[in-house]
């Protein structure tokens, strides 16, 4: 038997993976030479294939604000992120984790359209890596952040606070710091463009988590000192999913924002002191913005995922939602053709009720694991 790697499903409930070699109608045509699960009847595409109940398939993106200020996020998210994990391991889902920050400068510490390498020199983590919480933990607190954060608070301390309106300052800032000018938005659309080291796969379903207490270019796009370039744009993302992973993947996209969500949250962020020997100087030297560019993939009237807060003290029941959400989208099953023909999904010989909204088939009903669901339908030429 082979496996379907050709996005004809995703997961249901616990998760659907692409099971075993479909049935075939017949002798395929010349139509169907590049989709070798498909036939032609009456001059459409014809389809019957078994899906069965198992893990679901998930490849997840962090994209991690690296900037100065950002320590104490990073260090507070990173034992939620191991409870994410862990549920995910508990559920079954077979997922790729993969990091890559905000920073594409093209300075030091730019990943411009890379990944993070963790500590065991892989660019994701998988639930077969045995030590994959703690090579999360280590990750997501990037040490750049830190060493950034001490030098500053240092070099104020060694200087005075005056010094950072100097040229040396700047250069020394340039030199010890990742970018302060964070591209989440630019960043995730060079991960799905580039698709580094494969991660992004064809049968999964693709979420993207932007972690920030900034907006995208610092929101200083609002008075049109930092315009956002066409990849800054919101808009565009969900575009170069479509355009670069086609459009069963962009069905299935989700993005969440992990930000400052209003006024309250900002105020704590412009008032954090900075340095592992706290200097007072730096309060308020970095302060943080309303992430409003993120926030508009979940405020818009066909969301696209969950909003958390960056300040919040339970982010283990935001992480959570999250991941709920992100579970609810690979229990559905992804179709070869938006609005299919002649759809029927049985299991047995027993017809299951559905409902298929474009390419998106969900079932009106919970599977046990193992459970195979057959499917056929026709999609017009």
């Amino acid at each position: 038997m082979k496996t379907l790697t050709k996005l004809t499903a995703l997961a249901f409930i616990a998760g659907f993976y692409v099971g075993c070699s479909p049935v075939k109608f017949g002798v395929s045509s010349a139509v169907c030479n590049a989709d070798t699960d498909c036939v032609v009847q009456n001059n459409k595409k014809a389809y019957s294939y078994p899906v069965t109940a198992g893990a679901g398939k998930v490849d997840i993106l962090i994209v991690n604000d690296n900037s100065a200020s950002m320590s104490f996020e990073q260090k507070r998210l990173a034992p939620r992120f191991a409870n994410f994990i862990q549920n995910l391991d508990a559920s079954k889902v077979d997922y790729r984790i993969a990091i890559t920050t905000t920073d594409i400068s093209g300075g030091t510490h730019s990943m411009g359209g890379q990944l993070i390498t963790f500590g065991d020199g892989s660019k994701y983590i998988t639930p077969s890596n045995a030590n994959r919480l703690s090579l999360f933990n280590s990750a997501i607190q990037r040490t750049e952040t830190k060493n950034c954060e001490n030098w500053v608070a240092n070099y104020l301390r060694n200087n005075g606070f005056n010094s950072i309106n100097t040229q040396a300052y700047v250069n020394a800032y340039n030199a010890n710091c990742p970018s302060g000018d964070e591209r989440g938005i630019y960043s995730a659309n060079l991960i799905v463009q580039k698709n580094p080291s494969s991660f992004i796969r064809s049968d999964a379903h693709l979420s993207i988590i932007f972690v920030s207490d900034e907006d995208e270019r610092s929101g200083k796009y609002s008075d049109g000192s930092f315009p956002l370039a066409a990849l800054d744009q919101p808009a565009s993302l969900p575009k170069s999913v479509q355009s670069s992973l086609g459009s069963i993947k962009y069905s299935s996209l989700s993005i969440h924002a992990i930000v400052v969500k209003d006024s309250n949250c900002l105020a704590q962020q412009n008032a954090q002191v900075l340095g592992d020997n706290p200097n007072q100087d730096t309060k308020g030297l970095f302060p943080g913005s309303i992430g409003s560019a993120y926030l508009s993939f979940t405020n818009v009237s066909r969301p696209w995922g969950i909003a958390a807060d960056i300040c919040s003290a339970d982010y283990t029941g935001q992480l959570g939602t999250i991941q709920t959400s992100i579970q609810a989208k690979i229990k559905d099953i992804l179709l070869n053709c938006a609005n299919p023909e002649n759809l029927t999904v049985k299991v047995g010989g027993t017809n299951v009720a559905h409902s298929v909204s474009g390419t998106v088939l969900t079932l009106s009903q919970t599977l046990s694991p193992g459970t195979t669901v057959n499917l056929s339908y026709q999609c017009g030429l």
